[in-house]
């Protein structure tokens, strides 16, 4: 029971440089995990890296030398982890020369990806709706003001 208390669920999302090679992303991963492992935290779910282009430029200080990343591999972690281990894992990530950069955040245990199943169908319900969301037919300036005198009279 004290470890459930002490115990928070986090996700950690991290790219990885894009000069490992795809062979050995397998192991870099698993680098990763024996470190969560080994601070004591128990996988909920995971995403293994995929090579992506990123939105703008990334700069990592690397053996005394500033690199530049336009490309990486993404992926992410969510497990439970006892809260005292939280900060030796945020400094071991952030100590692996083969991540750029890392996102370390407290997190629910559900489920918070929202699929394009529900999208479509809340897309769906919105569009058979009885009362329009938007008028269909403009009004001229005139019928505006009629309107608008209407209700100020009321």
């Amino acid at each position: 029971m004290e470890k459930e208390i002490n115990s928070r669920v986090y996700e950690i999302s991290y790219l990885i440089v894009p000069s490992v090679s795809e062979e050995d992303l397998g192991k870099e991963v698993t680098v990763l995990k024996d470190a969560i492992t080994s601070a004591g935290g128990a996988f909920i779910a995971e995403e293994f890296p995929k090579f992506m282009e990123l939105a703008y430029q990334m700069e990592r200080t690397i053996q005394n030398k500033k690199q530049k990343f336009t490309n990486g591999y993404f992926g992410w972690f969510k497990f439970d982890l006892p809260q005292d281990a939280a900060l030796a894992l945020d400094v071991a990530f952030d100590t692996n020369t083969n991540i750029i950069r890392h996102l370390f955040i407290k997190t629910v245990r559900e489920n918070t990806l929202v699929g394009k199943r529900v999208v479509r169908e809340v897309k769906k319900k919105i569009e058979h709706t009885d009362t329009p969301l938007v008028a269909k037919e403009e009004s001229t300036p005139e019928e505006i003001d009629k309107q608008i005198d209407a209700l100020v009279t009321e």
